[in-house]
Formats: structure tokens, sequence, C-alpha cells
């Protein structure tokens, strides 16, 4: 059996498909400053992965918006809290992987750069509030991806050395900050992270119904 003792997920991508509605959030807010939409691709290059403090100093940059960022943030909350409570759907094949992490008796983790309380939100949507051993959100750590340090905190809270964890991730921001903590590094190909160069994983999976559960210690 394999050596890996814990498993570190993602949120936005991995978890659950919500890329799509921060998009739409952002763009409503975008919309009522006369600013253009921002594009799909545009999202994936310069936003996605990024925690809210980042995302909004981009969107001021991108389209010369005038409010502060706290003042975007503030009002972006707002948005994205009403826009989650649609109905979410975890992604194929994370249902199975946390079931059997919970029979070999593995801790598991998430590491997300959304504000903690959507990453809870979320959870809760798809049924897993209770699914996880650690939850973080971008606002639990000082500097978010592609810093190591949400990664190194999570390792840490579940008492498991970082080398001996698993992260899956799907953007290159998250990717860099999994790599650089020490991780084994398993990247899912996503709809909204497609084109982007995730080629820093020691890995790559079309959906997580493909993890190799070799992988794995068994009751470690």
């Amino acid at each position: 059996m394999g050596d890996y003792k814990a498993i570190i997920f993602d949120m936005d991508g991995v978890l659950v498909d919500s890329e799509p509605l921060f998009l739409k959030a952002i763009n409503s807010l975008v919309i009522q400053e006369n600013a253009e939409p921002i594009s799909e691709d545009e999202n994936r290059d310069h936003l996605i992965g990024t925690t809210i403090e980042e995302t909004w100093r981009r969107l001021k940059q991108l389209r010369g918006l005038p409010l502060s960022v706290p003042e975007y943030i503030e009002r972006y909350e707002v948005v994205v809290e009403q826009v989650l409570k649609q109905e979410l759907a975890a992604q194929p094949g994370v249902v199975a992987l946390i079931e059997e992490c919970r029979r070999r008796g593995l801790p598991k983790a998430v590491a997300s750069s959304s504000l903690r309380a959507w990453v809870d939100l979320k959870l809760e949507s798809i049924g897993l509030q209770d699914a996880f051993d650690v939850v973080l959100g971008g606002d639990d750590v000082t500097l978010g991806k592609p810093e190591p340090d949400i990664y190194l905190l999570a390792a840490e809270r579940l008492g498991i050395p970082p080398q001996e964890c698993i992260a899956i991730e799907d953007s290159p921001v998250g990717i860099a900050a999994a790599v650089s903590a020490g991780t084994h590094t398993i990247a899912v190909r996503t709809e909204s992270t497609k084109g982007l160069d995730i080629s820093r994983a020691h890995s790559v999976l079309d959906s997580l119904i493909d993890f190799d559960l070799s992988l794995l210690a068994e009751h470690p």
C-alpha cells in the first residue's frame, strides 16, 4: 500500500464546481460600475485560486474600478452568499474518496482560498460539513496561495508531516502552494482551469473518480 496518511482538498473546482458562481458574483458588481464584464479567460488567467483581497486588487487593475478593495469585498460578500445558496453538488468521485479515507482511518482537510464562512456554506450545501477533520479558508492565514502557508497549517493541524499528505488542487496558484509545502500534489482538470499550466503537480487526473487508492496508507 501507499505511504500517504492524509488528504488535503482544495475547495473550488475540486470539491465543488463553484468557479462559475464566483464569476457571476464578480460581474454583478463590475457591471454596476459600468465596466466591461470579466470574461472566462480573464477569470481563468488572473483570478482563479487567489484570495478575496488579491481578487479585488486585480479587478481594480483590470477595470480601473473606483472604490477601495475593502468596499468591494463588503459588497461582494453579500452577493456571494446569495449565489452560494443555490444548489451545489460535490464533484464526481469526491464522496467515494472521502468515504475511503474514513474507512482507512485517514484524516482529511480542506485548504481553500475562499473565506472560511463561504467554505462552511459550500460544505453544508453538499452535505459534507462533518466530513473533514480540519477546515481552513483564505482568512485563516496571512499569506494566501501561491504561498504554502495554508497547506503547512492544514498539515500541522492534522498532525501529519506535509511530506506524508496528498494535496488535491486544480489551479496553478494552488498547485504552487501545495508543492512548495512539500505535499504530494495531484491536479484535477476542470472546465474553469482548462488550458492553464498545471504541470507542476506530481500527477494530473481528469476526475477524482480516477484517484489511485494505492497511494493511501491502510489504517496507519
